[in-house]
Formats: structure tokens, sequence, C-alpha cells
């Protein structure tokens, strides 16, 4: 029975099947799978893959201020490239990397999808056939996070948090928080959409979006969650089924 003020759920498709490789295994891409390379990044050298990247990545790199921000783009889409050239049979630096929607990365011409993310500490890079999206956090300690969960999610997933019990609520918070980001880079969507839609914060339940009120994020959604490393959360998005098509003007 649905309970009081509650949207009604959509379908829940299946999760995608998640491969979790290391640098030393090759790219690989097969239906309905999602692999994903996890790079700790302490261990990382970026002298290793700096020649990978084209020379306005370079030039990028460089305008970083920050040097851990330099150090996680430029191992995040190193690996990146490197993966990419592997799987087309060209060079990194020729893999054509373009942007799509809300300025995501995409591969001109399709066929494969891919998506970056990283966290202090490590970096996750995913290659699918459909759109996909991941994300990574480091569990720690949140400064305020009732008050994050009030200003990003939705009024269906505040209450669901606080139906959590106490000591679920950091697990949820950060369930919450990874699998949302997720389906936004999947779908090429911004943050401002955060409470466009409904994610499952139940540690206990597998992971799903429960409700989508924007129709760019319509249809269904397969994701995953779990432990890519000790202290670390991550999640995985990928679309089962794509968005109905604008109506023609």
């Amino acid at each position: 029975m649905m309970s009081a003020g509650r949207e009604p759920e959509t379908a829940r498709p299946d999760p995608p099947r998640v491969v979790v490789a290391s640098l030393a295994d090759p790219a690989a891409v097969r239906p309905g799978e999602v692999r994903v390379w996890v790079v700790p990044l302490a261990a990382a050298d970026p002298a290793d893959v700096l020649d990978l990247l084209t020379p306005d990545e370079r030039a990028r790199a460089d305008r970083y201020k920050v040097g851990k921000a330099r150090h996680e783009f430029v191992v995040g889409r190193g690996h990146l490239r490197r993966l990419l050239g592997e799987l087309l049979g060209v060079e990194p630096a020729a893999v054509p990397i373009t942007t799509a929607g809300a300025g995501k990365p995409v591969l001109a011409g399709g066929g494969v999808h891919f998506n970056v993310t990283h966290t202090d500490g490590l970096a996750l890079v995913a290659l699918a056939d459909r759109p996909v999206g991941v994300d990574v956090e480091r569990v720690r300690p949140v400064a305020n996070p009732d008050g994050l969960v009030d200003r990003f999610f939705s009024p269906a997933e505040r209450r669901a948090y606080r139906d959590l019990p106490p000591d679920l609520r950091p697990a949820g918070f950060f369930r919450g928080w990874t699998t949302k980001e997720a389906v936004l880079k999947a779908a090429g969507l911004g943050v401002m959409r955060l409470d466009d839609f409904d994610v499952e914060l139940d540690p206990g339940r597998p992971p799903a979006v429960l409700a989508a009120r924007d129709p760019a994020l319509a249809g269904g959604w397969g994701l995953s969650a779990w432990p890519p490393a000790d202290g670390y959360a991550a999640a995985v998005a990928v679309r089962s089924v794509s968005p109905p098509s604008e109506p023609d003007a």
C-alpha cells in the first residue's frame, strides 16, 4: 500500500552488472555491463599520463591553481584516454572527446559511453554501451548533513532520511548523494536538478530511482552502489529506457 503523500514509484529496472577493474586490466565494453576502473590517486603519477592528453587539456591542467585539482584532472583524463585509445585502436591523444548537454564529455560519434569521478584519494573511470554516470565520495563526518539534505534533496527524500534510524542516516546520506550525482551525470544534467527526482536512501534496500518529475530524467534507470575501497561509497547509473523525445514544433 502506498503511504499518504508519497508519489507512485517508478518500476525498478534490474541493476547494471558492474565489473570493477584495476589499471592492469584491459579496456572492454560488453553489452549490458558497466566496467569501472579504480585509480588510487596517491599512487598515481600525473607525469605517467600527461603525454596522453591533448594540448588543450594540458593547457587546462596548467590553469588549475590548486595542485590537488590539477593532479585529479590529469590522472583521470589521462587514464580515460588510455582506456578509450586501447578500445578504439587509436593513440590516446587522438580519441575524439567532445561535450554535450550541460558540458558532459562524450565520445564524438557515440558507440562507447564513459564517465569519470574523483574524490580525496580515489578516481573511478566507467565505460558502458549506454549513457553512464559514476560518483564516488570519501565516507567521512559531514558538517550539518541535515542542512545539506534540506537544501539539495527532494521533499520525499527529506522525509525518508528522517525516517531512517539515526545510526543509518550517515550511510543513507552517502547513498542518496552518490546515486543522485550518478543519475545526473548519466543524463548530462547539472546539480540544480537534484530535487527533480527521488532515489532510495535506505542502505538496506537496493538503490533505485523512485520517481522522476523532469522529462529529461524520465524512463528507467539501473543503479548499483558499492564501496570501491575501504572508506569510500560509489554509485553507477545507466539508462535502461531512452527518455521520450520532444514533440516536433
